[in-house]
């Protein structure tokens, strides 16, 4: 392992290398673009000074440009290429229309998560793997129900279990726990979601993921494979340690599934209608071997859980500090419950359940970035603005729902405000959690928004119905939520309180 001062050595050799290539590149972007407006500092070292700005949380640039430009294309200083920011309804519908070999939603991600070297290379090439969330799991979401409700119940029971007195649980841990189980139990099963060993691998998993991808973010294109090494390294190879014992976990319940299959058949008794079972079955020749397999779980998971468990995480913190809205919630869910259970379609009908979630989404969840397409052909918008390939465009979520022309006091909580829309204008649909559109970009926009949101959507309110029936829940200092994180342009709870439980008083 290198010493201390090499890693500092090499850090400022690239830092300077960086700068230099970033002066020179700005430059030369800039003159393409005389009509685009640049956000941030200017002068020589003016986008690489921006960029570490905005990646620190000195400035929000995006916001700026947002309140500066709005309804024109504006850029943001970011390394080695340009990332434009679509702002207005107009652009962001180019966006949505435009083709996937003009914007890649893929390419993007690719870029972003550098799925090269944190997954496989051929991940997104061919992502079979998202059909099972969008064919298999969301269309047969209600025979799955009530495994789903059963590990809901379950995971509280353990992790949170009532008690007479107020107690304190950390709201992060236990919420990102309870998700990955309730997850995992859709995707591998009951004899894997509550193994405590698994759930942690898959955990480390996606932090190893998302550090990785941010340092090789910080590589200009051809020689990240110079420095897999170096990340490999400074990140303690969690990514492959991790494979392999995930590989471990999975690979005995491939053997015992395919046993199952030789003595009794294809649908053996009791076999399990889940995402193992399905890439099993679906994934082409080249790709069922135990580790492609694995990488896919892991994949699935990691794009499933982080968002979900910051969702459930936030949407608790809401309910501690908005608590006058408890008893007008639980007077919805009580009688839907004594009618019809707690299914998936008596979940659907808990409207004033679903405006507190999804204002509690709109307020904390959506990040700077939204919508982001890689430009693979030069790409000209309807105001006649073109975008040369190998850049970036973002569509500015969080400016977007925090904007009054949007929603009036956007910086408020209104628990009631997606309900009310809902009543106004007849419509059961369009202010649903899984409704997107230009002004709700928490899970994209168009054709490629993101199939899991009606898992997310069934998960979070029937965990939210389980807590409000169960349990009376706090802030462990009245009137004092915690104060949310930002982690680049991502939002995150707060992951060191935690919230006061105790058994519902009746």
């Amino acid at each position: 392992m290198a010493s201390s001062s090499t890693w500092l050595a090499l850090g400022i050799a690239l830092v300077a290398l960086y700068a230099v290539r970033c002066v020179a590149d700005d430059r030369l972007t800039k003159s393409k673009y005389k009509d685009v407006a640049f956000v941030g500092p200017t002068g020589t070292f003016g986008t690489v000074i921006g960029f570490f700005q905005l990646l620190l949380g000195f400035r929000d640039f995006i916001q700026e440009g947002f309140e500066q430009h709005y309804g024109k294309l504006f850029a943001i200083p970011t390394l080695f290429q340009m990332t434009f920011v679509v702002s207005g309804h107009e652009l962001i519908e180019d966006v949505r229309k435009a083709s996937d070999d003009q914007l890649s939603l893929y390419g993007s991600i690719k870029e972003g998560m550098q799925t090269d070297y944190t997954m496989e290379p051929h991940i997104l090439e061919n992502p079979y793997h998202f059909k099972f969330v969008h064919l298999a799991l969301t269309s047969n979401l209600g025979g799955r129900f009530p495994e789903l409700r059963e590990e809901v119940i379950t995971a509280f029971s353990e992790l949170v279990p009532p008690t007479d007195s107020w107690t304190s649980f950390p709201a992060w841990l236990t919420g990102k726990h309870v998700v990955l189980r309730v997850i995992n139990r859709l995707f591998v099963g009951p004899s894997l979601c509550n193994n405590a060993a698994y759930n942690e691998i898959n955990d480390i998993y996606s932090d190893a993921l998302v550090k990785t991808a941010l340092i090789m973010g910080f590589t200009p294109g051809p020689s990240n494979r110079d420095l897999v090494s170096i990340v490999s390294k400074l990140l303690d190879s969690y990514i492959p340690k991790t494979l392999r014992q995930a590989m471990e976990h999975i690979g005995p319940l491939i053997e015992e599934r395919l046993d199952q299959e030789r003595m009794f058949g294809k649908d053996w008794p009791g076999k399990s209608n889940d995402l193992l079972t399905w890439l099993m079955e679906k994934a082409p020749e080249s790709e069922k071997s135990l580790k492609a397999i694995t990488i896919r779980l892991l994949a699935t998971v990691f794009a499933a859980y982080r968002p979900a468990s910051m969702a459930l995480t936030q949407a608790l913190f809401d309910l501690a500090t908005f608590s006058s809205y408890i008893p007008e919630l639980r007077d919805e869910i009580e009688p839907i419950v004594k009618e019809e259970g707690i299914t998936k379609e008596s979940i659907n009908k808990m409207y004033k359940l679903d405006s507190f979630i999804k204002e509690s989404l709109r307020l904390r969840a959506a990040g700077k970035s939204s919508m982001p397409r890689k430009v693979l052909k030069d790409f000209t918008f309807s105001d006649g603005t073109t975008v040369l390939a190998g850049n970036t465009i973002i569509a500015p979520g969080y400016a977007i729902h925090h904007d009054a022309r949007h929603y009036p006091n956007p910086n408020e909580f209104d628990g009631l405000r997606f309900a009310r829309l809902r009543e106004k204008h007849d419509d059961p649909v369009r202010y649903q959690i899984i409704s997107v559109g230009p002004t709700f970009m928490m899970f994209g926009n168009g054709r490629h928004a993101c199939p899991g949101r009606f898992l997310v959507s069934a998960l979070l309110k029937t965990m939210i119905v389980h807590v409000l029936m169960t349990y009376d829940i706090k802030l462990e200092q009245d009137g004092v939520r915690p104060v949310d994180k930002w982690y680049t342009f991502t939002p995150a709870p707060n992951q060191t309180a935690g919230l006061m439980f105790r058994k519902r008083a009746t």
